[in-house]
């Protein structure tokens, strides 16, 4: 049994509508009347629906519901030039679907839309491991690398979820790249030692390797440029001072400068001095002079 119910002079009049499995192709000629659109219907459109309003409904309401019943029977309505197709979701996606963008009216949010959706802050690949169970089978998403973007095609109400989703994830971190210059250690081997450091934390926790600062020595300069979060600079640049420390010096140094003998000729004299003395012996002054003797 089927009731549809409107006024017959004015099509914009509200309409009330409450049906009981109805025959879905009387449903379709009945909206192309309310609202003067032309359907044509896929052979395979077939079955009964139930829909029941409690009020009087505008023309725009009356097709979103329509385009619900649709979508809750696993059909599409697919929007042409004069024309709407009315088709299993199934295939709804090899259609011409329309693309829409951020300056679209927005169609119902049960029609089949295809959506670009440019993604700024991350690689839109590693998205779609993410929105890929949000996606029904008969739905579509894909990355395009070269102009990281994400195309999604599916009820248009789905794709606006997604698009809230990646709008939330697609945000500009807090990273920027802060040189620090080192005083007493050599920057090639401080940022050896924290890449290790790094990679090992990395190790333990994978969901934070892909936030793994990035260490670069200047070695003309001698400092180090550190690309990174907040406070994960923050972190490093209180390492990197613990590390440029002076060291501590346990001997005793001192450079001379020779006049007339050749250092080379001195270094045996001095040299054997030097482990006589180590010994624990004493140097016999014959030696002790000669060795004066050769520094003067």
């Amino acid at each position: 049994m089927a009731l549809l119910l409107w006024t017959a002079s004015s099509l914009a009049a509200p309409v009330t509508l409450n049906l009981k499995d109805a025959d879905i192709n009387a449903l379709v000629a009945s909206i192309a009347e309310i609202t003067g659109k032309n359907f044509i219907v896929d052979p395979r459109v077939k079955g009964k629906v139930t829909v029941v309003s409690g009020r009087a409904l505008d023309e725009k309401e009356i097709y979103d519901i329509f385009l619900s019943i649709l979508a809750v029977h696993g059909f599409a309505a697919i929007p042409g030039d004069n024309v709407i197709k009315i088709v299993p979701s199934a295939g709804a996606k090899q259609e011409q679907v329309p693309v829409v963008g951020l300056e679209s009216a927005g169609p119902g949010a049960s029609q089949i839309v295809t959506r670009v959706i440019q993604v700024k802050n991350v690689a839109a690949a590693q998205l779609v491991p993410i929105l890929r169970p949000l996606i029904p089978p008969e739905g579509h998403l894909a990355a395009y690398a070269p102009t990281n973007v994400l195309i999604v095609a599916d009820l248009a109400g789905n794709v606006q979820r997604i698009a809230d989703i990646i709008a939330q994830i697609d945000r500009a971190s807090n990273e920027e790249t802060e040189l620090v210059a080192l005083q007493n250690a050599a920057a090639a081997e401080v940022v050896r030692l924290l890449t290790a450091l790094e990679q090992s934390s990395a190790a333990s926790d994978p969901a934070g390797a892909s936030k793994m600062p990035r260490l670069i020595a200047d070695e003309r300069t001698n400092s180090i440029l550190i690309s990174a979060d907040q406070a994960n600079r923050e972190r490093l640049r209180q390492v990197i001072a613990n590390l440029d420390t002076p060291l501590q010096s346990t001997g005793n140094t001192q450079v001379v400068y020779l006049s007339y003998a050749k250092a080379t000729e001195l270094l045996a004299t001095l040299q054997g001095v030097s482990q006589q003395l180590q010994q624990g012996g004493s140097e016999p002054v014959d030696s002790v002079s000669r060795a004066a003797s050769a520094i003067d």
